[in-house]
């Protein structure tokens, strides 16, 4: 008896609608994850017209003033003393807690000193006031800062306002301070433009 073999052949698979699903897919990632979104510092900068400026320049007494200031060896001082970086918040808490409106935080960046400890600085005095606010809003309206209406947050900001001054010195690093006098006077005289 002979036994006839059949030929098996192998189904082909359609690669067409491929090239369609890898899109989907790469879509479908980009949209389902998330990007690491870059955050700067909230900064008002004076208004670009002297008749717009509303804010007067006020006598502060040293009393009512926090100076801190950044070397080149990036250590943060305060007051002309070194201060451990865990340690600057609850100072500034402190110190707006107690002076209420009437403050004034400097701070003064040496042109060698490394972007990370500036931004270090700023963000533990963003940090302070926010603390300072919300527990502000806690006492007054028993309710978190955020959660506040507009007019709320206003109040709160009027009896804790964000006071700082920043200093930036652009004269070079390696000049005597003469020649910083020298080129501060200079850059006023054209206009401190370069």
């Amino acid at each position: 008896m002979l036994i006839k073999r059949r030929k098996h052949s192998v189904p082909s698979l359609n690669t067409t609608s491929t090239a369609d699903i890898s899109f989907m897919l790469l879509t479908f990632f980009l949209v389902t994850s998330s990007m690491d979104v870059d955050k700067g510092l909230v900064r008002q900068l004076p208004p670009l017209d002297k008749e717009e400026q509303t804010d007067e320049a006020k006598d502060v007494s040293k009393e009512n003033t926090l100076s801190f200031s950044i070397t080149a060896q990036n250590e943060v001082m305060l007051n002309d003393k070194p201060v451990a970086v865990e340690d600057i918040r609850r100072r500034i808490v402190d110190f707006v807690r107690m002076r209420g409106a009437q403050h004034l935080i400097l701070v003064d960046a040496n042109p060698a000193s490394d972007y990370n400890t500036y931004f270090t600085l700023e963000n533990e005095i963003v940090a302070a006031y926010a603390e300072v606010r919300n527990a502000e809003a806690k006492r007054r309206y028993h309710r978190d800062y955020a959660s506040c209406t507009d007019e709320q947050r206003k109040k709160v900001r009027d009896i804790y306002p964000q006071h700082l001054s920043e200093t930036y010195n652009t004269a070079e690093v390696n000049n005597s301070t003469e020649d910083n006098k020298t080129s501060k006077a200079v850059d006023e005289k054209k206009g401190g433009a370069e």
